[in-house]
């Protein structure tokens, strides 16, 4: 991880940081909802915000070819009750991270460790910023929350008063994740409630919105999702206009 990059993202868990972003109603028009507004002029570069959620890891390495994955059917949002998207392409907030592996459900915030949601922190809306390729100015990075403080993301909890948790918890419904042709089972994700699980804190990723073109106070970002044919079905409007 870029030293630069990792002072931008411990900056925005510090509570005492300005927020470089609001969250108001999309430029898009009344049936986009909300979006997210920058409140400076900022550079490409810039960390935005980050993009909170429940982290589900992709498939280890020594599984690959001897192993079917079936977590990624059902979003750990769908689980919790959090959406009725039975299915990841039916869920508009999930984030595949290309650097790291497995994704995030940004539709996911209910935390497995603490009654705060994971969007407490205000710069934690990375997950409403809207599509729009003609408009594009931000892009998504990918991290590792271990690789980002060089250390044991547990100690943040030593400075609660400084800092707010991290948006981001590793999946842990106990669901199935999948199946493993040489062990002949299903292999499931952790119980929250299991005390192995304090063994997968340094495990959990995140993910950051970072400037690609310049911005100005009020300008809302924008992401190009990436969709390819065919889309799902709440994006077909975007590219069709």
């Amino acid at each position: 991880m870029n030293k630069t990059l990792s002072l931008q993202i411990i900056r925005l868990l510090k509570i005492s940081h300005k927020p470089k972003v609001v969250v108001k109603r999309s430029s898009l028009g009344p049936d986009v909802g909300n979006g997210v507004f920058s409140t400076l002029c900022a550079a490409p570069g810039v960390v935005m915000c980050l993009y909170p959620g429940v982290y589900t890891p992709g498939l280890p390495l020594y599984t690959v070819g001897s192993a079917e994955y079936l977590a990624n059917t059902t979003p750990p949002s769908f689980h919790t009750g959090e959406t009725t998207s039975a299915k990841i392409d039916e869920n508009a907030y999930i984030m595949n991270l290309q650097e790291c592996g497995g994704y995030i459900d940004g539709c996911a915030l209910k935390s497995y460790k603490r009654e705060n949601k994971l969007d407490l922190n205000p710069s934690a809306c990375g997950n409403l910023v809207n599509h729009d390729t003609t408009r594009q100015n931000s892009k998504v990075i990918s991290f590792s929350w271990g690789d980002v403080f060089k250390r044991d993301v547990s100690s943040l909890e030593k400075n609660c008063s400084r800092y707010y948790p991290l948006p981001n918890d590793v999946r842990m419904d106990g669901s199935p994740w999948y199946f493993d042709t040489e062990l002949d089972k299903v292999v499931t994700f952790y119980n929250h409630s299991c005390a192995e699980n304090e063994t997968n804190e340094k495990k959990v990723c995140g993910a950051a919105i970072v400037l690609v073109e310049p911005v100005s106070k009020g300008d809302e970002l924008f992401l190009d999702y990436g969709l390819k044919e065919p889309y799902p079905s709440w994006a077909i409007d975007w590219y069709d206009r």
